[in-house]
């Protein structure tokens, strides 16, 4: 991933050069295409941050996406009149994001992170995104006040403008390009993995908790390897690993069933894992390690066997509110944010309660986990999984697009391949998933139709895709 620090360091003539499209008409001389795109990625951050990161905000318009809550300061349940952000799993939040960010940057306006109420309130009240990322900006998201001290004016925007959530709306490739100076227009993978690249970098907390979980992982009792590397300095997470997600129960199941393909067993996703670790890996199959995700228990009772002999690991279950421990067993995502946000609302609750009785007993609700963060340890999985050599699941789940996404843009920077799988044979998609699944319908309907005329029909908006 090409961090800012990578950013500020890049030397000037990476930016400097004038827009040009000669390398996408001829080629550059001496640089090869990976050369082009990892260079193009560091000019296209520093587009980024000379829009989100003004020396004065006041010349600039900000941008809200109308899925928060309407103030800083009422209550965080208080939605915006039709919002449905608040029915979507943390994935398909998270994929919305990119398509809010890029409207604005398309516009020249300055984006802010939404809310989210999958951010646990004790332990950050605000629960907007920037609680598990670092600030989109430095300029405020709130009106500017009415009286205001001197010089305080330029961190307030000349005015806000809220825009409805957005989804799967083409990519200006070309004009994306020109805006950001870069040398040639890439694939629209590309730019899916630029966005996610700035917009998901942690934020100190979550590298704290990421630095813990480091030596935390739970993993298959039965394999004799497991426990002596994990007590190694490195631990069981290295670049040898592979990501493996395993997503098994709403998405094939009920009302809302959404892969209308026929659900693949742990049987395929070992077998493909071996494929690649044969053919395709670098490292020899007993120096490798599958980082496994599932919101299905038996995924982790099933899958360390059908990978060896690498070592499989987890997050433990311990890390999540909704832990199977606590009877929060998953059944599908608007019965599980439901539990969720009235198990924040306990929380609330118990810690108001416990900041009346005075800090003892502050530190005993603490000692037991009221600060716990669902989104914290869904995200974390996420970002650890994109820092893995490979990917194993299925873009019928946003979980797969967004390990996608970051893994690519660190492979860019890193001018290295990318090895992504979908377990079902479908190639990458970069709307949300549901986005995705309802695009595989339009297309078997009408096989003439192309992929951007399609999307283009969206315009962005759910109701279009239906």
């Amino acid at each position: 991933m090409v961090t800012l620090a990578a950013v500020d360091h890049a030397p000037m003539d990476v930016v400097e050069e004038p827009f040009t499209l000669a390398c996408q008409r001829q080629g550059c001389p001496g640089m090869s295409v990976a050369d082009i795109e990892a260079l193009d990625a560091v000019r296209f951050q520093r587009f980024i941050h000379r829009n989100q990161f003004p020396q004065d905000c006041s010349a600039t318009e900000g941008q809200l996406t109308r899925a928060g809550v309407k103030t800083e300061t009422g209550p965080w349940q208080e939605h915006w009149p039709g919002d449905y952000f608040y029915g979507l799993g943390l994935g398909s939040q998270m994929t919305s994001l990119k398509f809010n960010f890029v409207h604005a940057l398309l516009r020249g306006r300055v984006y802010h992170f939404p809310t989210s109420h999958y951010v646990n309130p004790v332990r950050c009240a605000r629960q907007t995104f920037d609680c598990y990322f670092e600030p989109t900006t430095n300029c405020s998201r709130l009106p500017r006040p009415i009286e205001i001290a001197p010089g305080e004016s330029r961190f307030y925007h000349s005015r806000l403008k809220s825009v409805a959530l957005l989804w799967c709306f083409e990519l200006p490739r070309e004009r994306l390009s020109r805006l950001a100076g870069l040398r040639a227009v890439h694939a629209e993978a590309w730019y899916h993995g630029q966005l996610a690249a700035f917009l998901f970098r942690p934020n100190s907390e979550m590298r704290a908790f990421r630095d813990e979980a480091l030596h935390s992982f739970a993993f298959d009792a039965n394999d004799t390897r497991a426990q002596p590397l994990s007590a190694a300095p490195g631990g069981l997470h290295n670049g040898s690993c592979a990501a493996m997600h395993v997503r098994r129960t709403d998405k094939f199941k009920g009302r809302r069933r959404e892969d209308r393909r026929a659900q693949k067993g742990f049987g395929d996703f070992g077998r493909s894992f071996k494929g690649w670790a044969h053919f395709l890996s670098p490292h020899p199959a007993t120096q490798l390690r599958v980082l496994l995700g599932s919101e299905d228990p038996a995924t982790f009772r099933e899958m360390p066997s059908l990978v060896l002999p690498a070592v499989s690991y987890w997050l433990p279950d311990q890390y999540f509110v909704m832990n199977t421990a606590a009877g929060m067993n998953f059944k599908n995502i608007n019965d599980n944010n439901e539990r969720l946000v009235s198990r924040y609302n306990q929380l609330v609750q118990a810690m108001a309660q416990a900041q009346r009785s005075g800090p003892a007993a502050v530190a005993e609700l603490e000692a037991r986990g009221v600060r716990k963060d669902e989104g914290m340890a869904l995200v974390l999985q996420i970002l650890m999984m994109s820092e893995c050599s490979a990917l194993f699941g299925s873009y019928a789940s946003n979980v797969a697009i967004l390990v996608h996404d970051l893994m690519h843009s660190r492979m860019v920077a890193r001018r290295d391949r990318l090895h992504a799988f979908d377990i079902n044979g479908r190639t990458y998609c970069g709307c949300g998933a549901s986005f995705c699944m309802k695009l595989e319908k339009r297309s078997i309907k009408e096989p003439a139709r192309t992929f951007e005329d399609m999307v283009q029909a969206f315009r962005g908006r759910n109701i279009n895709a239906i």
